[in-house]
């Protein structure tokens, strides 16, 4: 009698076992299936105007130039996934956010925007968003706006659209325009330009010049968002058309020793960072390690902005 009733809570034992391990095994597939239904939700809630960016670490920073830069040191950087948008803010998306909203620009109600006149840059009173001292069309990248203006279109945008668009970091933004960190001088990759630079065109309209190598890329001024080829990742216009604004500040110091995962700049300072270039005559800026920086306030018709769109753990 003794040994049956050992089977018996042996048995009992393997059974009770057997459901547990069934139910684990369960539990476990449906948060599996929750994950990727939460991923796919999120990529088809992500308009399509987004890329996808698979995360990484790459070399940030100077590693093509043989003198410092402002790009100096390279560094280790490690970022997780996020969304970029294909191309620039447009114009006519601009406009929608200042229809809908009565809101004017730092340049309209300040002291207007620097332009292009003559030979020359000139700010002028008259110069905006809507009067950049050239013709663009609704698809050309919106052009004189501040640091401080691209943040309330992005809560404007958030607001309406129950999303979490921002600006890109630094890391993200040049991780990004070398097509996942390759190292890659320019964001068209090992080939030839493929990007409203200072080109022929631009050079002989603004400065009375026409030797700039060659290239013509047909426009002196922004070009169509999309016009050229894009890179790996089919971002388009991350070398050349408009500087675009990123999120954080500059500090050389936190450059050199920035964090090594999602690094995000120093929590405060006095300019923001641009990066890819522009329209503008100097070939040189349109480099993908590149950066620039300006007060928040500051515009000008040759720079503009670029959303990404943050995945689960790299929303700040």
């Amino acid at each position: 009698m003794k040994n049956i009733h050992n089977m018996e809570k042996y048995i009992m034992f393997l059974v009770i076992r057997t459901l547990v391990i069934m139910i684990l095994f369960v539990l476990v597939m449906n948060l599996v299936a929750i994950g990727a239904m939460d991923r796919d939700d999120l990529s088809h809630n992500v308009p399509e105007q987004m890329v996808y960016v698979k995360g990484g670490c790459f070399e940030m920073g100077h590693t093509f130039r043989d003198s410092p830069g402002n790009d100096d040191p390279a560094h280790e950087v490690c970022l997780d996934d996020f969304y970029m948008g294909k191309y620039e803010v447009t114009l006519g998306e601009f406009r929608k956010f200042i229809d809908e909203t009565g809101y004017r620009t730092e340049a309209e109600w300040q002291d207007g925007c620097h332009g292009w006149e003559g030979k020359g840059e000139k700010k002028k009173k008259t110069f905006n968003w809507r009067n950049t001292s050239f013709s663009q069309t609704e698809k050309d990248p919106v052009v004189c706006v501040s640091w401080n203006d691209t943040y309330e279109y992005i809560k404007w945008l958030n607001n309406k659209e129950r999303k979490n668009y921002r600006l890109p970091t630094e890391a993200e933004w040049e991780y990004a325009a070398r097509s996942g960190g390759k190292k890659y001088i320019y964001s068209w990759g090992k080939g030839g330009p493929s990007g409203n630079i200072a080109d022929k065109t631009a050079m002989k309209k603004l400065l009375g010049k026409s030797d700039s190598g060659g290239y013509d890329d047909g426009y002196a001024f922004t070009s169509p968002v999309g016009s050229f080829s894009p890179n790996e990742l089919g971002l388009y216009d991350m070398s050349g058309n408009v500087y675009e604004w990123v999120s954080d500040w500059k500090s050389r110091e936190n450059f050199r020793n920035s964090s090594r995962q999602n690094p995000r700049g120093p929590e405060k300072g006095t300019v923001k960072g641009l990066r890819g270039g522009s329209w503008n005559p100097l070939p040189e800026i349109v480099r993908t390690t590149e950066r620039r920086w300006a007060v928040p306030g500051a515009r000008g018709a040759w720079m503009g902005f670029r959303l990404v769109h943050s995945i689960g753990a790299s929303e700040f």
